[in-house]
């Protein structure tokens, strides 16, 4: 089988070799140089990886040789200490090289690291140490390397606890953990009856196959969780009342309940809380414009410019979408236009429910779909699956407490921080006009279009992460507004974006358990039902978390498993989402970015397929070893080209390779997005 793990493995290792060493070398590192070329003043060029450097020596080298080099200092000059006196002859581990990096001669320690010096891996003395004790625990097998090349290279602690938890990830099946679990607990419900053991019960029946009384788990899930969908408007009263009773619901009644939980997913904003809170800011400026008759051309300059609104657009229905663009284009809009405008954006952020709400709404979208197969299709399915394992399984749990901690340091902002950040970004002559407009209660509206084209001039990413947000706020109030602003309405946008920041890190507090909060609770019960099963799933889960972890900030990837028990699968499904990041934020750009899928198909086998995509233009490469598969995606060319079209994505090429010929894809840089990297600099001292 070839392994998403080993596949997304090359690709960072490719990555890596291609990378800049200026960006990643650290003090005490161990790096394989060669000696390009010898210059005069005591200068060299020198290739690291796969760049070329020049360098300034201290010390004698020669020139078409391989030398072993240690990092004893970053910054604007890099220096470089020579470890081995003779040149390295073919890159070659030798006895005495071992001795002099302070690592004992074993031959699968020698051999590991011969491999990290071919592949020009950055290490330390104290990572070689670390890794002899991986081997002395694990073993020296292959798969064990590559396991601990990838956590040199995302700079993950080479401890026996983070690579156990790794290599649980890489090869335990999430799906068969997940139901065998979940049968034990239902015999343990039986007799050992425990509200957390039964609600750790219903959040793994959503990810099995089989669900041996599916209408009991339904009626067990609404009556747990009653409170939330009660007060959740958009779900019909009368059929909660009637799950909870011992009444089943009829075939008609699942489909028209399936449909309108669909219909209300569907209509959530796939934005964060500073994303909403902008929306909120737009709105009141909206409102009274429209109130004071004011003109809106502002606020469709702040529309068409701010990235939120493009995710608004998507979501919008095909009419809806056509009256924004008219609106958008039309020179002249009448009020009345201007309302129904209005109306359209204040109903669409009505509609948004905070996270938990859409859990728990998914959640029993998928238990009802467990009593009736046939409310939802397998794409639908396959997308909810996806959603709620991601939100509910636990992988982001430590991400996201630490990202709405350290939101609340927006508590630290206050008037005077932010516009003193704004001030130190703006030049001389620009500080002084900026000064005044503090100074004065009620500026004039020449001053306020002055601040305005000065602000749209700043950097935001420049600005400290607590304030970029309010800056952001405080630019879409002066462009929207037709108004005079004074200072005491920037200081209570401040203590809206304070407040949002505190009421995050709340609803992250009190958001129902996750999966793996629930196991981790099971497994200090000290139950003996299952607490190796526990114990084992809290490891995978672990090992998902920390292979999630980001190191390169330009380049973003996820690679994660959702069980594929659901879909009729024996092997987990393996999903990958690398690309470059956005410039405003830390998403994967939709424009250039590649998606893998790997699956274990019941009749076409083991399958991979990749898609590349390049300004929205999308090659797909299926990779089995079916010939006959290629009829088939023939067949589904046309109608993936049309529905690619009306997501505004354009369909390049849709081809088939053989398993073997991913080996080819992990080698060719070809497949890498491209990365301007600096050819050479007099920045580095040996």
């Amino acid at each position: 089988m070839v392994y998403m793990q080993s596949l997304s493995t090359g690709l960072r290792s490719e990555h890596a070799r291609l990378d800049t060493p200026q960006a990643n070398l650290k003090p005490g590192q161990l790096i394989t140089g060669k000696v390009l070329e010898l210059y005069p003043n005591q200068k060299a060029s020198i290739q690291l990886g796969g760049s070329k450097i020049v360098a300034q020596l201290e010390t004698s080298l020669a020139s078409k040789q391989d030398y072993l080099f240690q990092v004893t200092s970053v910054g604007a000059i890099i220096q470089l200490k020579k470890i081995s006196e003779a040149p390295i002859q073919n890159r070659v581990v030798s006895d005495q090289l071992m001795q002099q990096i302070g690592l004992s001669n074993n031959r699968d320690l020698k051999t590991w690291m011969q491999h990290l010096l071919n592949q020009n891996i950055p290490f330390t003395t104290k990572d070689g140490q670390a890794i002899a004790n991986i081997i002395a625990q694990f073993g020296g097998s292959g798969i064990n390397q590559a396991l601990v090349q990838m956590m040199l290279q995302k700079g993950l602690p080479l401890t026996e606890q983070v690579f156990s938890s790794l290599k649980a990830f890489q090869s335990r099946q999430l799906g068969p953990q997940i139901s065998q679990l979940h049968q034990l607990l239902q015999q343990t419900g039986q007799s050992q009856p425990q509200p957390m053991l039964a609600n750790l019960q219903q959040q793994l029946a959503v990810f099995g196959a089989n669900n041996s009384d599916a209408n009991t788990s339904l009626r067990q899930f609404v009556q747990a969780h009653q409170q939330t969908l009660l007060n959740t408007n958009q779900v019909s009263l009368p059929i909660i009342q009637q799950m909870m009773s011992s009444q089943n619901l009829t075939t008609a009644q699942l489909h028209d309940t399936a449909k309108q939980l669909q219909q209300v997913l569907q209509q959530q904003l796939p934005l964060k809380a500073n994303e909403l809170q902008t929306f909120e800011v737009f709105l009141n400026r909206f409102s009274q414009a429209i109130q004071q008759d004011g003109a809106t051309e502002s606020l469709k300059n702040v529309f068409q410019q701010h990235p939120l609104f493009s995710k608004v657009m998507q979501l919008l229905p095909q009419s809806e979408k056509v009256q924004l663009q008219q609106w958008l284009q039309q020179p002249q809009v009448t009020a009345g236009q201007q309302q129904q405008i209005f109306s359209i954006l204040q109903n669409l952020i009505n509609q948004q429910l905070p996270q938990q709400q859409q859990n728990t709404l998914r959640a029993l979208l998928l238990h009802i779909n467990q009593v009736d197969k046939s409310t939802l299709s397998i794409q639908n399915q396959f997308i909810h699956i996806v959603k709620h394992f991601v939100h509910t399984s636990g992988i982001q749990d430590e991400s996201g407490m630490a990202q709405a901690l350290r939101s609340t340091n927006h508590m630290q902002v206050n008037l005077n921080t932010v516009m003193q950040s704004i001030m130190s970004l703006l030049p001389q002559n620009e500080q002084n006009l900026f000064q005044n407009w503090l100074q004065q209660a009620q500026p004039s509206s020449t001053q306020i279009q002055q601040m305005v084209e000065m602000m749209q001039r700043i950097n935001l990413q420049q600005l400290p992460q607590t304030e970029q947000a309010v800056v952001r706020n405080l630019i879409i109030l002066l462009e929207a507004d037709n108004q005079p602003l004074n200072k005491e309405q920037m200081l209570q946008l401040i203590r809206q974006s304070v407040n949002q920041s505190e009421g995050s890190l709340q609803s992250l507090r009190d958001q129902d358990f996750s999966l793996k909060q629930n196991l981790l609770q099971a497994n200090q019960l000290n139950t003996e039902f299952g607490g190796e099963r526990i114990q084992r799933l809290i490891q995978t889960l672990t090992g998902m978390q920390i292979n999630l972890a980001q190191t390169d900030q330009a380049l973003s990837q996820q690679n994660f498993h959702i069980p594929g028990e659901r879909f009729g699968l024996a092997q987990d499904i393996r999903l990958q989402f690398e690309g470059k990041q956005k410039s405003d934020s830390d998403e994967i750009d939709p424009d250039y970015c590649r998606i893998l899928f790997h699956l274990d198909l019941n009749n076409l086998g083991e399958t991979m397929m990749t898609l590349s995509i390049q300004k929205r233009v999308i090659h797909i490469t299926v990779y089995n070893d079916e010939q006959e598969l290629k009829p088939l995606i023939d067949q589904f060319k046309p109608i993936l080209r049309q529905k690619l079209d009306v997501l505004n994505y354009q369909l390049s090429s849709v081809s088939h390779k053989s398993l073997n010929d991913t080996q080819a894809m992990i080698k060719s840089p070809k497949q890498q997005l491209s990365i301007a990297l600096p050819k050479e600099g007099i920045d580095f001292r040996v």
